[in-house]
């Protein structure tokens, strides 16, 4: 899959590396985000869906001809730092650390739960409405995320997040 990350990189450097691979990959990055506090996404077309879970979900059933849809991105988070306590209305997650080292805490109240490292490989599934965060350790990690949006005609997107507690003071 992706190959080692550079801990000692600056961010701009992380991003470079993974979107090369990406495109080694032969996916298409329809957008990109470097901006967020703690790190950032790239967004794959959601189109390639089918290859995308070939590659980082071979072990998960996804059935294609449902009424969902899908949308693959490669989360970016830096050493030390966290994505907010949230969950979504309109999507369920399956995320999977591919490279580098994270740590994911999750509930199914609004009370956060301790942290527990994700272990390469492994896949996590995020029911709709869950409470999760995403945290850095000491060096960046590359986790692989489908939203699998719960209704096809009002897809989830970015503003599909409810926050119920952040280190940067976002709403």
């Amino acid at each position: 899959m992706f190959k080692p990350l550079y801990q000692n990189l600056e961010k701009s450097e992380v991003f470079a590396q993974i979107e090369v691979q990406l495109k080694n990959f032969q996916f298409e990055i329809i957008a990109q985000d470097q901006m967020r506090p703690w790190g950032g996404f790239f967004v794959i077309e959601p189109k390639q869906i089918e290859a995308f879970k070939e590659m980082f979900f071979k072990e998960v059933e996804i059935d294609l001809e449902n009424n969902l849809s899908y949308s693959p991105k490669i989360l970016l988070v830096a050493p030390n730092q966290k994505l907010s306590w949230q969950y979504h209305f309109r999507r369920s997650e399956l995320w999977k650390l591919v490279a580098g080292e994270a740590a994911i805490a999750r509930s199914e109240t609004d009370v956060e739960n301790p942290a527990k490292d994700m272990v390469e490989g492994e896949v996590v599934r995020l029911a709709q409405g869950e409470r999760h965060r995403l945290i850095g350790l000491d060096g960046w990690g590359v986790v692989a995320e489908i939203w699998v949006h719960t209704d096809r005609d009002n897809p989830s997107n970015e503003e599909d997040i409810v926050r119920l507690q952040d280190d940067y003071a976002r709403k």
